[in-house]
């Protein structure tokens, strides 16, 4: 399974020195699912008047480096989160991602805080959303190229990060939602005074059955 993660991720968590503590929580937590590509931490460097634009100049920042990303997919985190139990199984196993061809465009929330969606397909775990209403980014799963494009038009919509990247990944493919939920927010207070918010369908003992789960396509190596 080691292989296969490398093979098809690489992923990335933003953070800040405030939250040293929560994030060792947070890395250990995810170890514990045996997810072996440990993430590239990308710290708030300071620069920006306010928290806020800092915690989008940080994004950004995560943005262009999932972009350089070599594998076939990138796994996006913030720092204070619940992973279910079975989360690197059940994320390997999404049909989902037997669908993105290379250089593809692929947008996915694996966090749903009861948003809503056009769409549900309950046998190949997922949700379509709705662009304009959805919101929170605790962890997403994209493409290199997609992650490019988020970067490339950056500018051209209004919005916090995680109401501006789906509004932006909208124009070349759907928004999706792992059904049910395969991470939560960790009850810690937000950095910069957002209320606080959990996923509505998370199980932490949740597994996908042998009958969603279908092996990677050739070359990823589980």
């Amino acid at each position: 399974m080691s292989q296969g993660i490398a093979n098809l991720f690489s992923s990335f968590m933003l953070s800040c020195e405030d939250r040293n503590a929560t994030r060792e929580a947070t890395l250990r937590a995810l170890a514990q699912t045996h997810w072996s590509a440990e993430p590239e931490i990308v710290m708030d460097d300071g620069i920006g008047e306010s928290r806020i634009q800092r915690i989008h100049r940080t994004w950004r920042r995560v943005i262009q480096r999932a972009a350089e990303a070599p594998t076939r997919c990138v796994l996006l985190l913030e720092d204070d989160l619940v992973f279910g139990r079975w989360f690197t199984h059940n994320l390997l196993s999404w049909p989902l991602l037997h669908n993105v061809p290379p250089g593809g465009a692929l947008y996915a929330s694996l966090y749903n805080p009861s948003q809503p969606f056009i769409v549900q397909r309950p046998g190949e775990r997922y949700a379509v959303a709705h662009p304009r209403f959805l919101w929170g980014a605790q962890a997403l799963v994209m493409t290199p190229a997609m992650a490019s494009y988020l970067d490339a038009n950056w500018d051209r919509v209004q919005g916090n990060p995680d109401q501006r990247m789906p509004r932006i990944a909208s124009r070349v493919t759907a928004i999706y939602l792992h059904v049910p939920s395969l991470v939560d927010h960790a009850p810690v207070p937000t950095t910069w005074g957002g209320v606080a918010h959990r996923a509505h369908d998370f199980d932490a003992e949740w597994r996908a059955d042998a009958a969603s789960a279908v092996a990677l396509p050739e070359g990823f190596g589980l």
